[in-house]
């Protein structure tokens, strides 16, 4: 089945262009360079998401500025996101902010999603777009996480600070502008691009909080979004497998619980996940994956294991070599295991 190609909406592109001019950058260049359409003819239109990455790449190699992405994000505001910014500002807390940037970022760009996982004192955002890691995806991977910061600090104040903000790529090589902005330990060559924040951040009410408000938003989101793209299936599946993970028992559930969950039938839900091109174990493997790291950190080996749903400790560490090349035990208890160099970016 052919998928289209990943776009972004053009208000995305024309703030990083608007960089370019501000630095001396002229805009036949830039769009010669990436093969830009016109953005001035009609902000609302979609462009492929490989323009965006190409004029990020051209930006990076001609003006040599790792604070770029940086600069980008501290100039753009929740209201740049159009309709879904509305929606986010008026969410009646962080918690419900965060569902709703996460249910309908497909609306701004369909190269990735955003994730929110709450686990034990913690919440994590995280980032998901696809490989590699090209210079382009790297640059636009530090804003996004530096504008959703940004958008967080305009609405819940400015001294709202991560725990922690964490980049698959490697470190650039001056970190100045990342660390002046996060005001948190930055770390790079990490299993997963996000941010980490005290779990009581999410109750935090947004100043422009509306419950009613945001409901008649969100609703015409999500109209926007059904004739944007098919909601996806799997998207819906990792969903719930990151709830029940997060849960107090841990776990993985049956295809069949996870199928009643989602209203639909389990050999249903198995040919929607076929025309999508993946299945329910692919989904619990990558979802695993991403939870081991970060749990092992802060749990013995055999919690973990239990926490993903392995049957024993044996079949856990088999998969971890698997994803990261190093046996378990290797990781556990290392402060920053998130940055280890061991670690492959599978």
């Amino acid at each position: 089945m052919h998928r289209p190609l990943p776009t972004v909406m053009t208000s995305v592109a024309r703030l990083v262009v608007d960089l370019g001019l501000r630095d001396g950058i002229r805009l036949g260049a830039m769009e010669r360079a990436a093969r830009l359409p016109s953005l001035a003819a009609d902000p609302d239109r979609r462009i492929e998401i490989d323009r965006l990455l190409d004029l990020w790449t051209y930006l990076g190699q001609t003006l040599d500025d790792p604070s770029l992405p940086i600069r980008v994000a501290q100039r753009a505001t929740v209201e740049d996101l159009h309709v879904l910014g509305f929606a986010i500002m008026s969410a009646p807390s962080i918690r419900h902010a965060f569902d709703t940037a996460a249910r309908y970022s497909a609306l701004l760009t369909d190269s990735g999603r955003w994730e929110a996982v709450e686990s034990g004192k913690r919440a994590e955002v995280r980032w998901h777009r696809l490989r590699p890691l090209t210079l382009g995806h790297r640059l636009s991977n530090e804003t996004a996480l530096a504008q959703n910061l940004g958008c967080l600090r305009q609405m819940a104040g400015d001294d709202l600070t991560p725990l922690e903000v964490s980049f698959r790529h490697a470190a650039p090589p001056r970190r100045t502008a990342h660390v002046e902005f996060f005001r948190c330990p930055v770390r790079f060559d990490a299993p997963w691009d996000g941010m980490v924040f005290r779990r009581e951040v999410l109750d935090m009410v947004p100043v422009g909080a509306n419950q009613r408000l945001w409901e008649y938003l969100c609703r015409s989101v999500g109209a926007l979004c059904e004739h944007l793209t098919p909601p996806s299936i799997a998207d819906g599946v990792r969903h719930q497998l990151v709830r029940a993970l997060a849960s107090a028992e841990g776990g993985i559930p049956t295809l069949d619980d996870v199928a009643r969950s989602l209203g639909t039938t389990e050999r249903t839900l198995r040919r929607r996940l076929e025309v999508e091109r993946t299945s329910f174990r692919k989904l619990v493997e990558e979802v695993r994956r991403d939870r081991a790291a970060d749990l092992l950190a802060r749990s013995s080996v055999t919690e973990t294991a239990l926490r993903l749903g392995f049957s024993d400790t044996t079949a856990f560490s088999h998969a971890f070599r698997r994803w990261f090349g190093c046996p378990p035990r290797e990781l556990r208890g290392a402060r920053g295991a998130l940055g280890n160099p061991r670690m492959r970016d599978g």
